[in-house]
């Protein structure tokens, strides 16, 4: 089988003389979209930058990341969404998109190409979240009370402070990074889509700062009926990517900041698992491909004519994982097996990463009709 694309898909053939040949150990599918990515850049460049975090989700397997708005300065109006998209715009190695944050300037934001909007915990008391709610666009909830940020003891930070999150929104929403199966049925129910990540299944606990993340890493019986039943219930996985610089993640556990950067091995830990017999292929893809393709209503995720050409090239190869192009070169994810390898990844038709290097292509802002700001 053979496809013809440019920046799409246009046709497939049965037999062609093909410019880029794979062989029989490879398999060709939709690269991945990871819908919740902390990108930082601007003043937090020192954490992580556009170029970096791009680029370290195409040695992932990923062709469009959608950036989160916490950021210094936050993204929450419209003149700071156009810078936003403007730094994208020079320095993304994928395809993208942006969320704003909780902002009383709807009315003018609405009308930028933006993802949607991300609702904090602490937002959930400001009265311009009632405008948000309102608007047509994708809500991204971080699923916790506004207490949980002046607990003193983390330990605090319990499951039903999730449950109780999902009552204060309604309409277009997303329920993003879920650590648990009640949470996740809880928001199925209530007409919600739904992202659980990778640490929040296989990571023992939090340890140290390194395993600090919000919502906190639950207990063994709670991680492992999420990876039971998430990985054929959610909607989709995410990465919840979120760096921060050694010396920060080196502090005292109460002053270290919390996040796990893990963009680039949500989409092999997917296809090991279908490697592993645990997931089939069509389930595997619509976690990483299909289903966040179809939540965002952007035309990837598919391979067919008329979809955008991100495509990912993968095999079947035991290796250990570590990232690569992120300024974070030490996770909790080191070392961790996998056994589906990228071989290649093809964004807006180019070949943006070969197995061995990224390639500085510059994605396009995938909620732009034109394709371009």
């Amino acid at each position: 089988m053979c496809i013809n694309f440019d920046r799409i898909i246009r046709e497939g053939k049965k037999d062609c003389k093909p410019d880029i040949e794979y062989s029989n150990e490879e398999l060709i599918l939709p690269a991945s979209v990871d819908l919740h990515v902390h990108t930082r850049g601007a003043r937090l460049s020192y954490k992580e930058t556009v170029a970096t975090a791009t680029s370290e989700a195409v040695y992932g397997g990923i062709g469009v990341i959608v950036d989160m708005p916490n950021t210094v300065p936050p993204v929450n109006t419209a003149e700071r969404v156009m810078e936003r998209l403007r730094e994208f715009q020079l320095y993304s190695r994928s395809d993208y998109g942006i969320y704003s944050g909780v902002s009383k300037d709807v009315e003018r934001i609405d009308k930028l190409p933006i993802a949607g909007y991300k609702i904090f915990p602490e937002d959930l008391e400001k009265e311009e979240v009632k405008l948000v709610l309102k608007s047509e666009k994708l809500k991204v909830l971080h699923p916790e009370l506004p207490l949980v940020n002046k607990l003193v003891n983390r330990k605090l930070r319990e499951i039903w402070m999730e449950l109780a999150a999902l009552h204060h929104v309604s309409g277009k929403v997303h329920i993003t990074h879920i650590t648990n199966y009640l949470t996740l049925k809880k928001a199925k129910e209530m007409g919600f889509t739904t992202d659980v990540t990778v640490h929040h299944m296989i990571i023992d606990g939090e340890r140290d700062c390194s395993t600090k993340v919000n919502p906190p890493i639950r207990d063994y019986s709670t991680r492992l009926e999420l990876f039971s039943k998430a990985l054929f219930e959610a909607d989709t996985l995410a990465s919840d990517h979120a760096p921060h610089s050694k010396e920060e993640k080196g502090s005292a556990f109460d002053l270290c900041p919390p996040g796990i950067a893990g963009v680039s091995i949500t989409t092999p830990f997917v296809y090991s698992l279908f490697f592993k017999g645990v997931l089939n292929l069509k389930r595997a893809v619509e976690l990483v491909s299909e289903n966040p393709s179809k939540i965002l209503e952007i035309n990837t995720g598919v391979i067919d004519i008329g979809y955008r050409a991100n495509l990912l090239v993968i095999k079947r190869e035991r290796w250990r994982y570590s990232t690569r192009y992120s300024k974070v070169s030490e996770t909790p994810f080191d070392g961790f097996p996998l056994d589906a390898k990228v071989t290649s990844v093809f964004v807006e038709g180019k070949l943006a990463y070969d197995g061995e290097n990224v390639y500085p292509i510059r994605g396009v802002n995938v909620f732009d009709p034109s394709g371009r700001t």
